[in-house]
């Protein structure tokens, strides 16, 4: 909790807003994963994230036996490696000391910081909806739980509550701590997919997002959740406002792959940035990229780098990143924008079908700091990107939860609508879409081609490990 204090008392200190004009605060954070915490407030070991990849081998079951198929037809969810029905289950199989315990609850990041700051213990739909829940009705199934093999710990399930729905008020001993006025209202706040949506301006049906982060997750707001779904076994359908629920898909890593591009092959274009007058290396590899042919020589780029695989638009534990197309006669630059190309390719695959008409997305994340990349996915995907301004906008939506829980607004749609205003706008360039369209089918040809491959070699690896 120490980063969650410290972060709190530094805003309050670098900002000219003092404590009492704090009307009220809710809380946001990192959804799926299994995170422990007994009555009394304590964890009970350490929390399992999304990224982990210990449940694979359940997925890959529960997709051989249709358990995949028959609960999405009321979840609206596909589990993958890091799904909190999956990670449950293993705990079920694997930690059977627990399973006794009736003072454990499963709760998430957002809950768990909430807790600290108002005492109460709950969880919200938006959050449980990646479980798998009755996603229409925004309740907990004991139906689904059946399917999931998870029955035994209904008992650490923790009561839900809306996402403007007030928990508690900030204690002394958390005042004490982070500097908030005790007696601050506390709101409960949601999932970090559904409060970045709301902060970038998606509440109405319709309006869609796209987060380009460490993952990379298209919303699309909806009023029809029962027609809403589609595609068939993967993403999400998440409680959001009231009257709507978005429709999402998230591949496991977006800005991860650039990073790890960077960290194993940077060196040389961090060399050449500073020596040009010292220049941000970012700012550099946006001016040179611009020189870079379109479709990058024909490198084709995929990139399934988490060790849990793939989530959407296709569930896959064993999916790994790849370079297609190299040739001796390539550099590093045609590999660098084939990077920012796969990413915006694995976004169109998430876009695509969801069976909604998108022509503008809200674009955040740390990927459209850079213009040449925010253009990049414009003409990917053939529709208008817009980039709010601010920054933070998951913090932005908890921000309009309290709001709206403490009577500001009339609603989370009022909300948006008074708060979320373009900071830049890119237009697709018609004729580089229709090329990027044809590279865009070779890129689904080829991921589909290789999933067989992937299993093969996930198979070999672990034969290989034992060895």
């Amino acid at each position: 909790m120490d980063g969650g204090v410290g972060a709190i008392s530094e805003s309050l200190t670098g900002s000219a807003i003092t404590p009492d004009r704090i009307r009220a605060v809710a809380v946001t954070g990192q959804g799926d994963g299994s995170w422990l915490v007994d009555t009394a407030g304590n964890p009970v070991g350490p929390a399992i994230l999304w990224t982990d990849g210990r449940a694979g081998e359940i997925v890959d079951e529960w997709g051989r036996d249709g358990t995949l198929s028959s609960t999405f037809k009321k979840t609206g969810g596909g589990p993958y490696a890091g799904t909190t029905s999956a990670i449950l289950r293993w705990r079920v199989e694997n930690q059977k000391e627990l399973l006794e315990r009736d003072d454990i609850r499963n709760v998430y990041c957002k809950d768990w910081v909430g807790y600290k700051l108002s005492g109460e213990l709950s969880s919200d739909p938006s959050d449980y909806s990646l479980m798998g829940i009755d996603t229409v009705n925004r309740t907990y199934s004991d139906d689904l739980l059946e399917a999931f093999g998870i029955t035994e710990v209904k008992k650490w399930l923790p009561e839900l509550k809306k996402n403007t729905d007030q928990v508690g008020v900030v204690t002394d001993q958390a005042s004490g701590l982070t500097g908030l006025r005790p007696g601050t209202p506390v709101f409960k706040g949601g999932v970090d997919i559904s409060c970045s949506s709301l902060g970038c301006g998606v509440a109405e049906p319709g309006t869609a997002m796209a987060v380009i982060g460490t993952a990379g997750i298209v919303t699309v707001a909806t009023d029809e959740p029962q027609n809403a779904f589609s595609p068939a076994d993967v993403g999400w359908l998440i409680p959001h406002t009231e009257k709507t629920w978005i429709r999402s898909l998230g591949m496991n890593s977006a800005t991860t792959n650039l990073e790890w591009f960077l960290r194993e092959f940077g060196h040389q274009f961090r060399d050449e940035a500073t020596a040009i007058e010292g220049r941000n290396l970012y700012s550099y590899l946006d001016q040179e990229l611009k020189k870079v042919p379109l479709g990058s020589g024909g490198i084709m780029y995929h990139g399934y780098n988490a060790p849990g695989g793939e989530r959407a638009p296709f569930i896959k534990p064993s999916a790994r990143a790849s370079f297609n197309g190299i040739t001796g006669s390539h550099t590093r630059w045609e590999m660098l924008r084939s990077v920012y190309e796969g990413v915006a390719y694995g976004i169109r695959d998430c876009l695509d079908p969801i069976p909604v008409t998108v022509d503008t997305i809200n674009m955040a994340g740390g990927g459209v700091n850079s213009p040449v990349w925010s253009q990049i996915f414009a003409d990917v995907l053939g529709a208008r990107v817009v980039v709010p301004a601010g920054t933070e906008f998951g913090a932005k939506g908890a921000a309009i939860c309290a709001a709206t829980g403490v009577g500001l607004f009339s609603s989370l749609e009022e909300g948006v609508r008074e708060t979320v205003d373009p900071l830049r706008e890119y237009e697709p360039d018609p004729k580089k879409t229709a090329l990027y369209d044809e590279f865009f089918d070779v890129y689904q040809r080829q991921r589909t081609a290789q999933m067989e491959i992937w299993d093969d070699l996930q198979a070999i690896t672990r034969k290989a490990a034992k060895a």
